[in-house]
């Protein structure tokens, strides 16, 4: 157990960290430069929103097709997830997947998904991630795969790399969790905790999923990968066996329960949970008009050829059919998505 201050009401931790890796997470460009508070969270997106919003406005005062800060965010998550099947595809390590989306998550803070592909950002984090992380692929192998050329890639990297203040080693609550899981399965213990008859593997693999959940949302951006993997533990162990682990590391590691920082932990475990359990992933139909809108804000002229199009078509008599439950249908008249939509 590890004491730390509330990083989610601070823009900067103060924490003191005390965990597998002291001299490493401690003094890390994640802890120094990348916990944020929700506040300045929502701050940067909207900095950033509204200046690109000023930008577009300022050529063409009647722009219909501007992002909304919304529409920005469910565009990043849609891609976070792709990331993962990507990564999913071409057996790459969790690892992987988990620093190409922080990469991904990190880039948008400072830059809108209006001035710049968020589908070849993506493809290039991922592929950033596979070398930071040394999972070798060979760039025209993965070019080739995710339907872009090697230049597409390489011409990205340095933009990328600066908006991430060249920032690349990333910490994920993968490791600190493995190391709590076996302490719950150490059979040379003194203490024997309930394993819910569950094998390590089995408990890994439920803990991992919830893992991988929180790398859809903020919480990477505001919390240490350990108080995110405690959470994950709690969901997946119960909470009155967590409670019992807990109470035992705090003694084995002499931290004062009643302490405030203590306390304040248990309740970011806490927050940490309740949002994990809301994490619903984003239908592609949601995001398709999204993306539409985009094609055109970048390309008017496309919005005009597709306006043109849709007005000279000849109505279509709607075809009234009997259906079962005494309901009617009514036949769909032009339903075929622009093809111009990338989101496969």
């Amino acid at each position: 157990m590890t004491s730390v201050t509330n990083v989610t009401n601070s823009n900067k931790s103060t924490a003191n960290i005390n965990h597998n890796n002291p001299m490493s997470y401690s003094t890390s460009t994640q802890i120094n430069n990348w916990i944020f508070s929700t506040d300045k969270i929502a701050s940067m997106r909207d900095e950033v929103n509204e200046n690109t919003r000023k930008e577009y406005l300022a050529k063409n005062p009647t722009e219909k097709n501007i992002l909304s800060i919304l529409e920005e965010q469910q565009l990043i998550c849609y891609y976070e997830y792709k990331i993962a099947e990507i990564s999913k595809v071409l057996n790459l390590p969790d690892k992987v997947a988990a620093t190409g989306i922080i990469y991904l998550k990190r880039f948008f803070l400072k830059n809108s998904v209006m001035k710049v592909s968020p589908k070849l950002i993506m493809i290039c984090c991922l592929y950033l991630a596979c070398k930071t992380e040394d999972s070798h692929v060979e760039i025209d192998f993965y070019a080739n795969g995710v339907g872009v050329t090697a230049n597409d890639i390489i011409d990205l990297e340095i933009p990328i790399l600066e908006s991430l203040n060249f920032n690349l080693i990333v910490y994920h609550p993968y490791r600190p969790l493995h190391g709590y899981l076996m302490d719950i399965y150490n059979p040379q213990s003194k203490v024997k905790f309930n394993n819910n008859n569950m094998t390590f593997d089995q408990m890994w693999e439920m803990s991992r999923n919830w893992v991988q959940k929180s790398l859809y949302t903020d919480l990477p951006l505001q919390y240490h990968p350990f108080i995110i993997a405690l959470a994950c533990l709690s969901l997946s162990y119960g909470q009155d066996n967590f409670k019992t682990y807990i109470e035992y590391k705090s003694q084995q590691l002499q931290i004062d329960t009643q302490s405030e920082s203590y306390q304040n932990t248990l309740l970011q475990i806490e927050h940490i949970k309740s949002l994990l359990s809301k994490v619903e992933l984003i239908d592609k139909n949601i995001v398709k008009p999204i993306d539409r809108k985009l094609i055109f804000l970048n390309n008017p002229e496309k919005q005009k050829k597709a306006s043109k199009k849709e007005s000279s078509k000849k109505p279509t008599k709607k075809k009234l059919k009997s259906a079962p439950s005494s309901t009617v249908t009514v036949e769909n008249v032009n339903t075929e998505p622009i093809k111009d939509i990338a989101m496969e």
